[in-house]
């Protein structure tokens, strides 16, 4: 403790003050009069290695300077690229900076922790979604089209894939899906389509079936345009066209830093390498691999990346309890038990502090879900906890639970933090916006919906599996979100991995 309270004073950088983490408190830190936290000699690491910007020892092929961090859930990735941000902007005030992620609620969480800890908010550091970038930026030349809802998507996809594909292998779900990931790559032409690796697709096709998606793709575009409409995907298409037609004066950032890169795709990079100034810029990743397009066997190097001798693993997961961490491995490999050990980078659990196993809480009905995450939210505000320590996700009823809890504790008592910056007030989201945010207590529901699409007759077994992976990484994100405790609750007969665990651990 001693040396602690040295690097406390000799090394303020490195301070990482106690609200800024979920991490359970440990005991004998509090009783050596220790109430903040220190970055450990692996995170204090790369935070400062390769700061400068000197030209010297860059890659000869590239004209910036590469730094990636491969991390565990809960491994302080987004502490690291804030501290590492914070360095930068005290050693180059002058220069521009751009913080890139994929979500509103993280980008949000990332400013709000950012200013906490430097007491401003620097016009010359930009914090953007991906898409709020594209969207921020689009020419004025040019008109922004609002893209499609969900909904209208789904609706549109399914009307093509009727007439086209019907009589074919696939699903409406799988041309979905393979839209998406043509979008995600650079342009493709039809010849290219037909001999491109499709890594990761969880389903092959042949040349015969290469050609008919691909009409059906051409189809789906040309009913887009009849409606004056695009969808997400359309958005950094259109910038990269606008870019190859040079109707965009980009802006040239000197450091670029991306959270959560292991959902960028492949196009999505490639923009953002046009970002970066000509010369002496600096790209500053950090990313999960076993989530995203990295969790689908891509590589850096797909990315049009260069990883080697510019990789840091981070193994220690400091966010979470052991017992969590247990839980969430363990659900993890009784869903996929075919799956090597090295196909989820694998937390360092020594010295990881103990705590409570995550509950679990059967159900009959939505409606009782609801009324029990409402119940459970206001029982831990009235005996003192801050609504900010709490996170709920759900697959579809972030609404309704919104409204039940403020029923119990008032008006804004809970919020979607999609649509405003962090403050006292229990968080509310879907889980795919929940990627990359944290809490003390964090809630899970509607489990039910999500196992139970995995069941549907409509998927063909390739479709199922790709399904049952997607959403067990989805899982074991979602759970590894919670620093002390973990409440998940489900409606109906509970799966068997979940009794399996249950059953382990009595």
């Amino acid at each position: 403790m001693p040396l602690e309270k040295l690097r406390q004073c000799f090394t303020p950088e490195v301070v990482v003050p106690a609200e800024m983490t979920v991490r359970p408190p440990i005991l004998r830190r509090m009783e050596a009069g220790l109430k903040d936290y220190l970055l450990d000699y692996d995170q204090e690491f790369v935070v400062k290695t390769d700061l400068d910007l000197s030209t010297e020892g860059q890659n000869v092929s590239n004209d910036f300077r590469l730094n990636i961090i491969n991390g565990v859930a809960g491994s302080g990735k987004t502490l690291i690229l804030l501290y590492r941000l914070r360095l930068l902007y005290r050693n180059f005030p002058n220069k521009r900076f751009l913080v890139l992620t994929h979500n509103r609620p993280l980008r949000r969480d990332m400013q709000s922790r950012f200013i906490r800890l430097e007491k401003r908010d620097p016009a010359n550091i930009e914090w953007q979604t991906f898409n709020g970038w594209c969207r921020h930026y689009w020419p004025r030349s040019e008109s922004w089209i609002n893209p499609l809802s969900i909904k209208g998507r789904q609706k549109l996809v399914e009307a093509v894939w009727h007439k086209h594909l019907q009589d074919s292998s696939l699903s409406a779900q799988m041309f979905l899906g393979e839209i998406d990931w043509l979008k995600d790559q650079l342009p493709l032409s039809r010849r290219e389509y037909l001999s491109v690796e499709r890594r990761g697709r969880g389903f092959g096709l042949n040349a015969d079936q290469r050609q008919h998606v691909f009409d059906a793709v051409v189809k789906y575009q040309k009913d887009l345009e009849g409606r004056n409409t695009l969808d997400w995907g359309d958005v950094p298409q259109r910038i990269w066209k606008f870019i190859q037609q040079k109707k965009m004066d980009l802006p040239q950032y000197d450091f670029i830093l991306i959270d959560e890169a292991q959902f960028f795709a492949p196009l999505w990079m490639s923009i953002v390498l046009k970002l970066l100034s000509p010369t002496n810029s600096h790209l500053f990743i950090v990313a999960d691999p076993t989530q995203g397009f990295l969790g689908r066997g891509a590589s850096w190097k797909s990315f049009g990346l260069d990883a080697r001798g510019r990789t840091h693993l981070m193994r220690r997961s400091y966010r979470t309890t052991r017992e969590i961490m247990d839980f969430a491995t363990l659900l993890y490999h009784s869903r996929l038990m075919d799956e090597k050990d090295d196909d989820i980078l694998a937390p360092d659990l020594l010295n990881m502090p103990n705590g409570v196993f995550p509950q679990i809480i059967p159900l009959t009905s939505p409606q009782d879900e609801i009324i029990r995450i409402a119940n459970e939210v206001a029982d831990f505000v009235r005996k003192g906890m801050p609504k900010k320590h709490l996170l709920v996700l759900h697959t579809n009823g972030v609404d309704e639970l919104i409204q039940a809890i403020d029923d119990r504790l008032g008006k804004g008592a809970a919020m979607d933090p999609k649509e405003t910056y962090p403050g006292d007030y229990v968080r509310v989201t879907t889980y795919n916006a929940g990627t990359g945010l944290e809490s003390p207590i964090v809630f899970l529901a509607g489990l039910r919906d999500m196992l139970e699409e995995e069941q549907s007759l409509r998927l063909s077994d390739s479709e199922r599996e790709t399904l049952i992976r997607d959403n067990t990484r989805k899982l074991y994100m979602a759970a590894t979100r919670a620093g002390q405790r973990l409440v998940i609750t489900y409606v109906g007969e509970m799966p068997e991995e979940l009794r399996i665990i249950i059953h382990s651990r009595r």
